[in-house]
């Protein structure tokens, strides 16, 4: 079977780690940026030809098969959509986008063009993630009566400088977006989409003239099941990234997944024996000042050619990609009409 041809728009740091893995799993046929030395610097790498226009890259690469998009978050949903008409399968970095109806709209252009749309959730995959949501599914916990998330991350003026959509509500859209929105994303994974936003409060404590929104927030949920939860999230941790969890309390017993990444059980008190998984690379994506999540792309990229190729059922389907979008939006709502001044 001929090796699969990629195209990759968006040669910033989450670029380089995709055209790593397209180089491991297919071809990297050609790279666009309008930084044209990011674009270049990457076609060297990988000898092929580099684009400072996307439409240029679209019209000059139609023999390659999937666009992989790593570009700002604000024109994932165009780039998208785009891509799917001209042709291409598309592998999107999350988010999906930034409105729930751009969503729907790259849905739509999915469904009508008859190509395979995925949005990248690489956490999905960590092996304690998917204990937990096994043992959800046969009901070993009982009635999840809470659930709580804490993302501590470290997110300095620095990182913020190194490029001009960081911090933009336009290009960026927050840190429930471009830093949290993984977490967001495993939330409704386990406990399901079905959950309205009781309250929220949000500040911008510390990065006030770098950032056009709140840089620490709190959040309370409540699921359709009645399943009460909590979301605590910050980019102020001191020096480094601190920690992402998520806590289960449950008829049956309490389980928090952890670590800085959920890549870990860090506790476990259960009525039914043990929750047991296989080890954690603990390695998590080293950027230039900052890490980011964990390192599972390889899995997301086995994933997509799995279906691509091999018609295997999505574990990320786009609804649910949809659904993190939603609950991102609906607290960013409560936060405008209450936020903390």
């Amino acid at each position: 079977m001929a090796a699969v041809k990629f195209i990759l728009v968006g040669c910033g740091n989450i670029g380089v780690r995709h055209a790593a893995l397209i180089h491991r799993f297919g071809i990297l046929a050609g790279v666009c940026d309008v930084d044209e030395n990011k674009a270049l610097q990457l076609a060297n790498q990988y000898h092929c030809p580099s684009f400072s226009n996307f439409n240029s890259l679209l019209q000059a690469c139609q023999h390659a098969q999937v666009l992989v998009i790593c570009t700002p978050n604000g024109l994932h949903a165009a780039q998208a959509i785009q891509g799917l008409h001209a042709g291409f399968h598309v592998l999107a970095e999350k988010p999906m986008a930034l409105t729930t109806s751009d969503c729907k709209a790259m849905i739509d252009a999915a469904n009508h063009t008859g190509k395979l749309l995925m949005v990248v959730k690489q956490n999905r995959f960590n092996p304690p993630v998917l204990a937990v949501k096994q043992a959800i599914h046969q009901n070993f916990f009982g009635k999840i009566y809470s659930v709580h998330i804490n993302c501590l991350w470290h997110r300095d003026e620095a990182y913020y400088h190194q490029s001009k959509w960081r911090g933009t509500q336009q290009l960026d859209g927050g840190i429930l977006f471009t830093q949290f929105s993984h977490f967001i994303d495993v939330l409704l994974w386990l406990l399901g989409s079905e959950v309205s936003v009781i309250s929220a409060a949000a500040a911008n404590m510390a990065h006030k003239s770098t950032i056009e929104f709140e840089d620490t927030g709190v959040v309370q949920l409540k699921f359709a099941n009645g399943t009460l939860g909590s979301i605590h999230y910050s980019i102020n941790a001191f020096k480094e990234n601190a920690e992402g969890s998520i806590l289960l309390n449950a008829e049956n017993g309490t389980i928090k997944i952890g670590g800085k990444y959920l890549e870990n059980i860090t506790y476990q008190n259960l009525k039914h024996g043990k929750i047991t998984y296989e080890e954690t690379i603990t390695e998590a994506n080293q950027y230039t000042g900052y890490q980011g999540s964990m390192c599972n792309h390889h899995k997301v990229y086995v994933h997509f050619l799995d279906i691509l190729l091999h018609n295997k059922a999505p574990i990320i389907p786009n609804e649910e990609a949809l659904q993190t979008v939603a609950l991102i939006e609906s607290i960013h709502q409560y936060i405008q009409n209450y936020s903390i001044q």
